[in-house]
C-alpha cells in the first residue's frame, strides 16, 4: 500500500497527466522495438526481425525502464551519477523481468553468457552502458520534449488516445499469450510423437547409437508422456554425428513452410496428453502450427525452451521457421 501511494505521489509531482505518461511509455516501447528489430537484429543477424514478445511494435520493456528513470532519475544534477544510476536500474528491471519471464513461460528469451561480464545471462555490462546512455538522453531531453508536445493536446482527446492504444494493448497481449499456450501444446504433442516413433523404429539402428538411448526410450512405458521427457532431454544431449544417424533411421515429423499450412504435425495417443485431446480421443490428431506461433523462433533467434530443446533440435524446428520467414 505504501509503495503505491509513492508511486502516485511520484506521478503527480511529474505535473503530468497520466494519459500524457502512458503515450510516452507506449512511445519508448516503440522505440524499443525498433532499436532491437533494426540495428540488433541487423548487428548479430544480418536482417530485419519483428523483434519482442508481443505481436505489435511495442517492446514493453523498454518502455517501463525509460518511464522508471524519468521518474526516479530525473532530478539527479550530476550526469556521471544519472547514467550509473539509470544503468543499475535498468539492469534490475532486465534482470527481474528475463527471471520472471523463464519462470512464467519455462523459456529464456535472451541470453548474454557469450558476453563478457554478465550476471546469469541475463544482464550484461554492455547493454547496462547503452541504456545509462539512453536514459540520461531520456531524462534531460527527450522525455521532457515529449511531454511538452502531448501538452498541447487537448486532455479529452489525449486521454480517448491513451484508452484506445491501452484497449489495443491488451488485445495484442491477449492474443500473444494464446498463441505461445499454442506453440506450448504443440510442440508437446510433437515430443510424444518423437518419443513414441523412437519407442517403436530405434531398436533397428546400429548398436553403437543403441548404446546411448536411454533403457526408457527403447521400453514400453506405462506412462509416455514422463518418457517423452527423457527423451526430449537425450535428444538435446546427443551429438550432431548420433543425431543425423537417428533421423536416417526414424521418421522425424515432416513439415510444410507455406504460407498458414506451414507446420503440421500428425500426433499418436494425443489423449494422454491435454484434456482436449481426451474429449475428442483421435487416434492420430492433426494439429497446425501458424505463421504467428512460429514468430517467436523469428523474434528470439536466442530462444531456449528447456522442455522441448531436443524437439527442436531433432525437428530443426529454428531452422524451417527461419527459412519461412527469409525465404529468398
Amino acid at each position: 500500500m505504501i509503495v503505491l501511494q509513492d508511486i502516485a505521489s511520484e506521478l503527480a509531482a511529474t505535473g503530468a497527466p497520466i494519459s500524457a505518461l502512458f503515450i510516452s511509455f507506449l512511445t519508448f516501447s516503440f522505440i524499443g522495438w525498433l532499436y532491437e528489430s533494426t540495428v540488433c537484429a541487423l548487428a548479430n543477424y544480418g536482417h530485419f526481425a519483428n523483434s519482442g514478445f508481443l505481436l505489435g511494435p511495442c517492446c514493453p520493456i523498454y518502455g517501463v525502464g525509460a518511464l522508471a528513470c524519468w521518474l526516479l532519475l530525473r532530478n539527479i544534477p550530476s550526469v556521471a551519477v544519472q547514467f550509473l544510476a539509470a544503468a543499475l536500474l535498468c539492469s534490475a528491471i532486465e534482470y527481474t523481468v528475463g527471471a520472471l519471464l523463464e519462470r512464467i513461460t519455462g523459456a529464456r528469451f535472451w541470453d548474454y553468457s557469450k558476453l563478457p561480464f554478465n550476471i546469469d545471462g541475463r544482464v550484461c555490462l554492455y547493454g547496462a552502458m547503452l541504456f545509462g546512455a539512453g536514459a540520461v538522453a531520456i531524462c534531460r531531453f527527450a522525455e521532457p520534449a515529449l511531454l511538452s508536445v502531448l501538452s498541447r493536446v487537448p486532455r479529452e482527446a489525449l486521454a480517448c488516445a491513451a484508452v484506445a492504444c491501452a484497449g489495443l494493448l491488451a488485445l495484442d497481449t491477449a492474443c500473444t499469450l494464446v498463441s505461445w499456450r499454442q506453440l506450448s501444446q504443440h510442440l508437446e504433442l510433437l515430443r510424444i510423437e518423437i518419443a513414441d516413433r523412437i519407442n517403436e523404429s530405434l531398436k533397428d539402428a546400429s548398436e553403437s547409437l543403441l548404446d546411448k538411448v536411454p533403457e526408457s526410450a527403447l521400453e514400453s512405458a506405462v506412462e509416455l508422456k514422463a518418457r517423452s521427457k527423457e527423451v526430449n532431454s537425450w535428444l538435446s544431449e546427443m551429438s550432431d554425428g548420433a543425431l543425423q544417424a537417428m533421423r536416417s533411421r526414424v521418421e522425424i515429423p515432416s513439415f510444410v513452410s507455406e504460407g498458414e499450412r506451414n507446420l503440421r504435425l500428425v500426433t499418436r495417443r494425443a489423449r494422454t496428453m491435454t484434456q482436449h485431446a481426451e474429449k475428442a480421443a483421435p487416434e492420430r490428431l492433426k494439429t497446425l502450427m501458424s505463421r504467428r506461433e512460429l514468430r517467436f523462433f523469428n523474434a528470439f533467434p536466442e530462444i531456449k525452451l528447456k522442455s522441448y530443446e531436443g524437439v527442436i533440435r531433432a525437428t530443426g524446428l529454428k531452422e524451417r521457421a527461419r527459412e519461412l520467414f527469409y525465404r529468398k
